[in-house]
C-alpha cells in the first residue's frame, strides 16, 4: 500500500531534472523477499549437506558466497512474489520519461533475469561475484553513474548510506521513523510503502497452531483406557501436547521453506506466508531448527521413550519433506504413518497399550484421508490443463487411481471398526454397553461418505482434518461419536433393561 507525501513530493520533483533517474532496489523492495534466502532454502532442499559445507564460505566475502549459491542452484524468478505498489510507481515514473534503474547487492544473474521479466528497466546492476553493491558501495556507484542526483527506493537499514546520497528518496516499511530518518539528512522522502510483512498475523499462520489439534490425537489412548482423569497423566499428556505441537510447528516452517516454488504456484498454499514474502525468509531458517530441537528437548525431559517417539516423528517428516513427498502413494502412507505414531506417544505418557486394531484402523483412516487430500490437488490440476502437479508426482490422469484407493480404504476403515466391536470390545468386558459402540461405524461411514463426496467434487478443503475442525457437520458428528463411546463405557450394565 502506497502512502504519498505530496508536499514533500513536490518539492522533490521541482528540484529533481526530468531525467533523473528513478533506483529501485530489488530484494525487499521491488520483490517482498530476498533472493540469497530463496537461493539458500532450494540449495538446502536438494542437497542439504553440501549447503551446509558452503556457508563456511561465507568468510570469504559475502559477494563470492552468492555467486557459489547462484551457481549452484537456480530458483524460479517467475514465481518470486512482486511488490505491485512498488512496481506502479516506477512504471508511472517511467510514462513521466524518467529513466528507470534495478539495483541491487544480489548476484548479476538473478538482477538481470528479474529486469527481463518485469520488462520496465533501463539498466540492471548487481554484485559480480568479487565487489558486494550495498551500503556505501552503492552509494559510490550511484553517484558515479548519475552524478546530477538520482531517486532510490530501499528498505533496510543499509540504504539509509545511499539516500544520504540521493536527490530524492521513497522507502519500502519502517513507517514514520524511517522517514523522519532520511529527512534528518536533508533529503526529501516522495513516497512510502507499506511493509509487506505482518508480523504476529502471519507468524501466527505460518506455525499453523490449528494444526496442533492433529496432537489431540495423542489423548485417544489415554481416553480409551480410562486413564485421562488421573492428574498425573493428564499433565504428562498436556505437556507432551505442547512440546509435539512447537517441535511439528519448527518442522511446518521448515516444509514451507522447501517448498517455496511448489506452494507459489498452488492455488491455496501461494498464500502462505513465506510464499507471498509476509514474513523474512531468513526468520524461518532461523525459527525452524529452535522450534524443531526445542520442542524435542521438552519431550525427552517428559519421558525419555515419549522423546524417541518424537524423534521418530521428527526423522520421518524430514524424511517427507526433503524427498518423499515426491514419491506418489508412499506420501500419502507416510501421513498416515505420521498421524498413528500420535497415538502411540499417547499410549507412551499413560504407560496404556495401543492395541493393533487401533493401529491399523488409524493406518487405513489417515491413508484414506491423505489420499482425499491428493484426489483434490489432482483435479484442481486437470481442471486448470495442468498434467503434472508442481512439487509432487501425481499427474491429472491418476484422479482414478487415487479415487478408487481412497474410496477402497475408506470402506475398510468402519468395517476393521467392525471386527474389533466384535472380536475385542464386547468380549473383553471394558465396556458395560458395548451395544453402544455399533453407532460408530455407521456414524464414521456417514462421515467418509461426505468427505469423499466433497472430495471427488474439488470443493474439499485442502486438509481433511482442518475440514473437520471447521465443518458443522464434521463436528456434529464427531460429538455424537464421542457420546456412543461414552454411554458404552459409562453407562452401568443392565441399566436399560431396568
Amino acid at each position: 500500500m502506497l502512502k504519498t507525501d505530496l508536499g514533500k513530493a513536490d518539492k522533490a520533483g521541482a528540484s529533481l531534472a526530468p531525467k533523473t533517474p528513478l533506483v529501485v532496489d530489488l530484494d525487499g523492495t521491488l520483490i517482498k523477499t530476498d533472493t540469497l534466502f530463496e537461493a539458500f532454502a532450494e540449495s538446502l532442499r536438494v542437497r542439504p549437506l553440501k549447503t551446509a559445507l558452503m556457508v563456511l564460505k561465507l568468510p570469504l566475502g559475502i559477494a563470492a558466497f552468492k555467486a557459489a549459491m547462484m551457481r549452484e542452484h537456480t530458483i524460479d524468478l517467475g514465481v518470486l512474489p512482486l511488490n505491485e505498489d512498488v512496481l506502479a510507481y516506477a512504471r508511472a515514473e517511467k510514462g513521466k520519461g524518467r529513466p528507470v534503474w534495478l539495483v541491487s547487492a544480489a548476484d548479476q544473474s538473478i538482477v538481470a533475469a528479474i529486469a527481463e521479466r518485469v520488462g520496465l528497466f533501463d539498466r540492471a546492476i548487481g554484485s559480480d561475484g568479487k565487489t558486494n553493491n550495498k551500503g556505501a558501495r552503492k552509494a559510490m556507484m550511484l553517484q558515479t553513474l548519475a552524478p546530477e542526483g538520482f531517486e532510490y527506493i530501499g528498505d533496510s537499514d543499509a540504504d539509509m548510506e545511499v539516500w544520504e546520497k540521493a536527490a530524492a528518496a521513497a522507502h519500502v516499511g519502517g513507517g514514520e521513523a524511517r522517514k523522519r530518518q532520511i529527512e534528518q539528512h536533508g533529503v526529501a522522502v516522495t513516497a512510502s510503502f507499506k511493509s509487506p510483512n505482518e508480523g504476529l498475523k502471519a507468524w501466527c499462520k505460518a506455525l499453523r497452531l490449528h494444526q496442533w489439534s492433529k496432537n489431540a490425537m495423542m489423548f485417544i489412548a489415554p481416553i480409551l483406557g480410562l486413564r485421562l482423569f488421573e492428574l498425573s497423566t493428564f499433565a504428562a499428556c498436556l505437556a507432551g501436547f505442547l512440546c509435539m505441537g512447537v517441535m511439528a510447528s519448527g518442522t511446518y516452517l521448515l516444509n514451507d521453506l522447501l517448498d517455496l516454488s511448489a506452494d507459489r504456484s498452488h492455488h491455496s498454499k501461494r498464500r502462505r506466508p513465506f510464499a507471498a514474502g509476509r514474513l523474512p525468509l531468513v526468520q524461518g531458517l532461523l525459527a525452524a531448527p529452535l522450534l524443531i530441537f526445542g520442542g524435542l528437548l521438552g519431550g525427552v525431559l517428559i519421558s525419555p521413550w515419549f522423546g524417541v517417539a518424537m524423534a521418530i516423528y521428527l526423522a520421518t517428516t524430514l524424511a517427507y519433506s526433503f524427498g518423499l513427498k515426491r514419491v506418489p502413494l508412499f506420501d500419502t502412507m507416510i501421513l498416515a504413518f505420521l498421524f498413528t505414531i500420535r497415538l502411540i506417544m499417547g499410549g507412551v505418557l499413560a504407560g496404556v497399550a495401543v492395541t493393533q486394531w487401533l493401529l491399523v484402523f488409524s493406518m487405513f483412516l489417515f491413508f484414506s484421508l491423505s489420499l482425499a487430500k491428493r484426489h483434490v490437488e489432482v483435479l484442481r490440476k486437470a481442471e486448470a490443463g495442468v498434467t503434472k502437479s508442481a512439487g509432487r508426482g501425481y499427474e491429472a490422469r491418476d484422479a482414478s487411481l487415487t479415487l478408487g484407493l481412497g474410496l477402497a480404504s475408506a470402506t475398510a476403515t468402519p468395517v476393521i471398526l467392525a471386527l474389533y466391536i466384535i472380536g475385542e470390545a464386547g468380549p473383553s468386558g471394558l465396556y458395560h454397553q458395548p451395544q453402544f459402540l455399533w453407532g460408530a461405524p455407521v456414524l464414521l461411514t456417514m462421515w467418509l461418505c461426505r468427505v469423499w463426496l466433497l472430495a471427488n467434487r474439488a470443493q474439499l478443503d485442502d486438509d481433511p482434518v482442518s475440514f473437520a475442525v471447521k465443518d458443522p457437520l464434521s463436528l456434529a458428528i464427531g460429538v455424537s461419536l464421542a457420546a456412543f463411546f461414552a454411554a458404552a463405557a459409562f453407562l452401568p450394565a443392565g441399566v436399560l433393561l431396568s
